[in-house]
């Protein structure tokens, strides 16, 4: 099992914060960084970056959200 980890990146100059999810498999990655996400206030949807080992899950979220309207 590969080591997870949540790395916080503060830019001095601009005050940007990002935090990106290491190791973590499909969207379990959200789950872990929210705690982070609400304390710090960078939650924004659409500038939410998905690594390669998120985007299987992501897509199928999506492709079900769609359908899960449609049906209501």
């Amino acid at each position: 099992m590969q080591e997870r980890a949540i790395i916080i990146h503060f830019n001095e100059t601009t005050g940007e914060v990002k935090i990106e999810a290491s190791g973590f498999e499909g969207l379990s990655c959200l789950e872990a960084t929210q705690p982070f996400e609400e304390a710090l206030g960078v939650v924004k949807e659409s500038s939410r970056i998905y690594k390669p080992e998120a985007e299987v899950q992501h897509t199928v979220h999506t492709n079900s959200t769609q359908s899960n309207r449609l049906r209501q």
